[in-house]
């Protein structure tokens, strides 16, 4: 299995909004580890997607 959804906890607060996830040890990002056996490794591979237009009023959809 490739993730325990039983040991998977989101710890963000409102007060701590960058507190890592528990239960996820290893996470790749364009192939590159940026979290390896739970802690940061500092790299920052990838870049942010821009969206080109607004998305579509589901109104309308």
């Amino acid at each position: 299995m490739l993730v325990d959804p039983d040991r998977v906890r989101d710890r963000a607060t409102y007060d701590a909004p960058l507190a890592l996830a528990e239960g996820i040890d290893d996470v790749l990002v364009a192939g590159v580890p940026v979290l390896a056996g739970g802690e940061l490794t500092g790299a920052t591979p990838g870049r942010g997607i821009r969206r080109s237009r607004p998305s579509p009023n589901p109104e309308e959809v």
